[in-house]
């Protein structure tokens, strides 16, 4: 595992770093003041932004992501696949079991200053973790192990970054909730990734699973 990290420090150099400023922003202050903080800071051109990009989290994202790579490895379909059901099923477990209010039940009315971005449905239950989070960090750890190319691997931990930061933006989560999404979802990835690509179960079908699907259709027909 820590190989498979290290070799994708691009990616996992900001993450650390994410969950070290995160964690020592959570121990020194409280989930609320940070939220008003967070909360304070908006415009319009953010306000669209945000509202559009955090769909990128949604759990439906792992129907494009997987058609795309069942032509590049079948392999890397099956380890998405799998990764996503992990890290929503964790996610699910998780809401259940400390069934955390929202924002928006947390401040409500009583704080004159919370800002709520227009045309954004909020919600009030099951605030921890955050769901589109884990999905966003799951997704784009996982791309992240599939490319060599540094640059990209970067740039996926920034995109993972900014859904996590939509939802404090939005006001559907608070940062302990996209925090504990972010670990998640990594370490789903991570664990699923490490399993597929490492167990004889999968390794013996290895000269099917490492082809694009479109060549294995090809070789079915001659």
């Amino acid at each position: 595992m820590f190989s498979l990290v290290k070799k994708n420090s691009a990616f996992f150099i900001p993450y650390f770093i994410f969950l070290l400023a995160g964690g020592t922003i959570l121990l020194l202050s409280n989930k609320t003041d940070i939220h008003l903080y967070i909360n304070s800071y908006h415009c319009p051109a953010a306000d669209f932004f945000f509202s559009n990009w955090t769909n990128l989290g949604l759990g439906l994202m792992i129907i494009p992501v997987a058609l795309i790579l069942a032509f590049i490895r079948f392999r890397y379909m099956i380890i998405s696949v799998l990764g996503f059901a992990l890290s929503g099923l964790t996610n699910e477990l998780l809401k259940k079991l400390f069934h955390s209010p929202r924002p928006l039940a947390v401040f409500g009315d009583m704080h004159q200053s919370f800002y709520h971005v227009p045309n954004v449905e909020m919600f009030s239950d099951y605030s921890f973790p955050s769901g589109h989070t884990d999905t966003g960090f799951c997704m784009f750890c996982l791309l992240a192990l599939y490319t060599k190319n540094k640059t990209l691997k970067f740039l996926y931990f920034i995109i993972a970054f900014l859904i996590a930061y939509s939802r404090m933006y939005l006001s559907e989560h608070f940062l302990k909730d996209v925090y504990g999404g972010a670990i998640v979802g990594v370490c789903s990835a991570l664990l699923v990734y490490s399993w597929v690509m490492n167990a004889e179960m999968f390794n013996k079908f290895a000269e099917r699973l490492d082809k694009p699907l479109i060549r294995l259709n090809v070789e079915r027909e001659k």
